[in-house]
């Protein structure tokens, strides 16, 4: 009957929204689920994230100004340039796969790691010039892209952010990486001068490395001061949420229910018939 059918799609639609991740008004997060994402939010621990973030574009562009000279001042083409750039990007493809898994046991030791290893990167780029080296200066670059931590910025802002600020906090994360593409080459711009000290030159190929050096030390100073990491719970230890049950409850109902009604019913029309 027209009933029937019309039971049939409903279910049906249910069970397509299922498996499309739409969520209705019931399977929403709970009450309990948000009181336990709130205690593991903080808001120190997303600016410090936001500002990594930052940081990092900065750190990508600052050097665009500048590349194609220092490359020459070392005795390499200028279209070694293009590889002193591209260096951080192919090495920020790798880092991502164990920050990423790295991020589902702590947030505060990626964030540490990278700060390190940027700073290190930043200090051989900007040593390159002493040691005449193109190979330090590309190897600087490759750690600076091993440092890249956006995945963790980006976990953090999806498992550790409230749903109500969520939104806000995402698009502050677009905002922190696009100011940090303007400023870099802007920062690059300020930085024209030459002098020595301690042995060391500081001009306007170098700089760009010596400044992030100092930025990356002063946030790892304030890193690991301020950031809070967030409480864990353990998959296993944990019973299945509302959510969870409600979701399989739906779906039990949406695939079982119908055809059981319908074999039913189609049995009671023969008898009927018979």
């Amino acid at each position: 009957s027209a009933i029937d059918r019309l039971s049939h799609s409903t279910n049906f639609l249910h069970f397509l929204a299922q498996h499309a991740l739409i969520m209705q008004e019931e399977m929403l997060p709970t009450s309990i689920e948000e009181q336990t994402v709130d205690k593991r939010y903080n808001f120190n621990s997303l600016l410090l994230n936001l500002a990594n973030t930052f940081l990092y574009m900065v750190n990508t562009y600052i050097i665009v100004p500048t590349a194609d000279d220092y490359s020459l001042s070392l005795g390499a083409a200028a279209t070694v340039c293009g590889i002193v750039i591209g260096a951080m990007a192919v090495a920020q493809v790798f880092s991502s796969v164990y920050f990423s898994a790295w991020s589902n046991r702590s947030y505060f030791r990626p964030l540490v790691f990278s700060s390190i290893v940027l700073l290190l990167g930043n200090t051989m780029y900007a040593l390159a010039y002493d040691l005449n080296s193109i190979w330090v200066l590309l190897i600087g670059r490759l750690f600076c892209g091993l440092g890249s931590a956006r995945a963790v910025n980006r976990r953090y802002i999806s498992d550790c952010v409230p749903l109500k600020i969520r939104m806000q906090a995402s698009a502050g994360f677009v905002s922190a990486s696009a100011l940090g593409m303007a400023c870099g080459p802007a920062l690059a711009g300020l930085l024209q001068t030459n002098f020595r000290f301690l042995n060391l030159t500081f001009n306007q190929e170098t700089l760009p490395g010596w400044v992030m050096t100092a930025a990356w030390l002063l946030y790892l100073v304030w890193l690991w001061i301020a950031f809070k990491e967030p409480a864990r719970e353990e998959d296993h230890d944990k019973p299945q949420t509302t959510t969870e049950t409600k979701q399989n409850d739906v779906m039990e109902k949406g695939l079982k229910q119908p055809f059981l009604l319908a074999s039913d019913q189609n049995g009671r029309t023969s008898e009927d018939r018979a």
